[in-house]
């Protein structure tokens, strides 16, 4: 009888995508920051790189403060993912 194939397994990661990566001051526009894990578990923390151009809650909203670029790292178990947001 022919053995099953187990199906392969994915590399754990975490996936972070947004509707916008460039944001504005005028207007006080925002993005958020989707985050799909993949067998990762564990809280997921949001920082900037730059808190004078852009910020980011708990929940992964990001505001732009002026003008520049911010990079937003989202990590989780371990695992992180970098974001660059551009403040205009």
């Amino acid at each position: 009888a022919p053995t099953a194939t187990p199906a392969p397994t994915a590399t754990p990661g975490i996936t972070a995508t947004a509707k916008a990566s460039t944001i504005y001051t005028k207007g006080k526009t925002s993005t958020t920051i989707t985050v799909v894990k993949n067998d990762v578990t564990g809280k997921v923390k949001f920082t900037s790189s730059n808190k004078k151009v852009a910020t980011v809650t708990a929940k992964g909203v990001v505001k732009g403060k002026k003008k520049g670029t911010a990079t937003i790292i989202v990590t989780s178990n371990g695992v992180s993912k970098k974001f660059k947001v551009k403040v205009k």
